[in-house]
């Protein structure tokens, strides 16, 4: 497989509003459990859950379903009846059967979010969150154990958006007024932002006070709402986690729809489901009358395999331009930034892989000591030519001089594995983080770094029953930082691991609360602008220190093996 490998893969009135909430909701009940909250659009009733109080479910925009299909979200009718939901929404639709990150039980009803809040008055920091999953997978469910977090002093919000061909299906029937389509998902997110700016206060939360955070197409989200100009005023800051791996790939709205349109030629082609639409020019109102069953499974999975690597589209609405030349123009919005990624982020794929062959193998074969599923020197090779073709780069220059296999172990089985995701991790997440620091810290805004290096991270594929059953060490992969903001099933347990998860989740709260990471009882951490990178490790790998921007990527392969890459 080719090593370059995309992944699946953020006021003054704020106290005086905090106050007026208190006075319609009753003053007794914020101060002691806050169970019963009145929204602008209607009341909402919590989980209590030891010191945080949990509201699921609440609607923050209309159903988009039949006419409001592939359209901006539209406001929430208004109910009178308390909510009080015990669990997350059904997630947005869903593509790819195969995905181990596949949300089941998915809905095109789905635009909802939870407040997770501390069980006293405030006003809380408020940090809005927004799941990964390469734009066609995942939900907020997964993150509702946010303990870590809320319990230093922060609201967390976790919300849904339109995924795959429902959140980024651009076809050109669909072009509204202005003559743009698309990004409905990122129209989602940004309305979400809009129902905290207007309703957190009633929950405890500082509305002036908002930091939009994500992880992988939650990164790439909140790198595309830094440049968005629908997005101005609607957070405060932004953390940016491993969110920049798509900035080179962003396609026309020109491109996007040609993509979309054989998209739905593909679903179309059976004649029963496609009936909506058959014999006449397409039209938006008959796309917006396809059948559930069409849309729930031939659309979504047609438009993944067209669009392949999913990123919001240069639409003309929520992007005028793509992300890398509003940023180059000086044209995003000027807020502190925390950004950053793993040490080893593609081995996540690569161990996908290896499990996918291990399933398929016949028998299916789940013998870690087995490792005739691991990468081979001729794969690596041959994987390097793919990179040539694809990127430019040489590939001799590629397995012998910027990424010989005798520079990754001792382990002859092991090197062409870790080579190769060494060379994808860089040319997709470390360097176009590097570029995108630089940028902010060029236009002299705040910007902080960081490089998540534990190596004894829990992985979070490849594990069953207590038993790991893979060849490949996955090291510090994609998205094995999230356990240590999120209370998950996979966060270790010892002493070094809980004392790197309570550094992380202070100097994320701290960032959130004052823009700055730095406080008492964590350790110092330079800004960019002063040439650091903060490495986050538990003690025995190395700890939490800060080292050289210009060392944290062997031989300053960013400036070699992949000076193309700009930002």
């Amino acid at each position: 497989m080719p090593i370059r490998l995309k992944t699946l893969a953020c006021g003054l009135a704020a106290p005086l509003a905090f106050a007026l909430s208190l006075l319609s909701t009753g003053s007794a009940l914020a101060e002691t459990q806050g169970l019963v909250v009145k929204t602008a659009s209607g009341p909402v009733q919590a989980t209590v859950r030891g010191d945080m109080r949990t509201w699921y479910a609440i609607p923050f925009a209309a159903p988009p379903v039949g006419d409001l299909r592939w359209r901006a979200p539209q406001p929430a009718t208004k109910w009178k009846t308390p909510i009080a939901a015990s669990k997350t929404a059904a997630p947005c639709l869903q593509t790819g059967p195969e995905s181990p990150f596949r949300a089941r039980a998915e809905s095109e009803d789905c635009l909802y979010l939870d407040v997770h809040a501390p069980a006293g008055k405030g006003p809380y920091p408020v940090m809005v969150w927004i799941h990964g999953g390469a734009f066609t997978t995942g939900d907020a469910s997964t993150y509702a154990e946010a303990g870590p977090l809320v319990s230093r002093g922060v609201i967390v919000v976790a919300i849904h958006y339109r995924l795959g061909a429902m959140g980024f299906l651009a076809h050109p029937a669909l072009r509204d007024s202005g003559g743009s389509a698309g990004d409905y998902g990122i129209m989602d997110q940004q309305a979400a932002l809009k129902w905290v700016r207007t309703n957190i206060s009633r929950f405890g939360g500082d509305a002036g006070n908002v930091t939009l955070f994500g992880e992988s197409a939650g990164g790439f989200s909140v790198l595309t709402h830094l440049a968005s100009p629908a997005s101005k005023g609607l957070f405060d800051k932004a953390i940016i986690q491993s969110g920049g791996y798509g900035v080179s790939g962003q396609l026309t709205q020109a491109e996007m729809e040609t993509k979309s349109a054989l998209a739905l030629k593909t679903a179309m082609a059976d004649q029963d489901l496609g009936a909506a639409c058959k014999g006449e020019v397409m039209t938006a109102a008959c796309l917006r009358g396809l059948p559930d069953a069409l849309v729930r499974g031939k659309l979504m999975n047609a438009y993944g395999k067209e669009v392949g690597n999913l990123v919001p589209s240069v639409d003309g609405r929520v992007l005028p331009r793509t992300i890398q030349s509003i940023f180059a123009a000086g044209g995003n919005h000027r807020v502190p930034v925390m950004n950053g990624s793993n040490e080893d982020e593609n081995r996540l794929f690569l161990a996908l892989n290896e499990l996918g062959a291990r399933f398929t193998a016949k028998p299916p074969n789940f013998d870690p000591a087995d490792r005739s599923f691991l990468m081979t020197p001729a794969a690596y090779v041959a994987a390097a030519k793919a990179v040539e073709r694809d990127q430019g780069v040489p590939a001799t220059d590629l397995t012998e001089r910027y990424y010989p296999l005798s520079r990754f172990g001792e382990d002859p089985a092991l090197q062409p594995s870790f080579a190769a995701a060494a060379a994808a991790t860089d040319s997709t997440f470390s360097c176009n983080g590097i570029n995108i620091s630089a940028r902010i810290a060029a236009q002299k805004s705040p910007v902080w770094m960081y490089e998540f290096r534990d190596q004894t991270a829990v992985p979070i594929v490849g594990a069953f029953g207590g038993r790991y059953v893979l060849s490949l060490p996955q090291g510090a992969a994609h998205a094995f930082e999230l356990p240590y903001l999120f209370g998950m099933a996979s966060a270790a347990q010892d002493a070094q691991h809980k004392a790197l998860q309570a550094t992380m989740s202070t100097y994320w709260t701290n960032f959130a609360r004052s823009g700055d990471p730095n406080g008492p009882g964590v350790p110092a951490w330079e800004d960019f602008s002063k040439g650091s990178v903060q490495a986050l490790d538990v003690a025995s790998g190395g700890g939490v220190v800060g080292m050289s921007a210009d060392a944290f990527r062997d031989q300053h392969l960013c400036r070699t093996a992949w000076s193309a890459l700009t930002f």
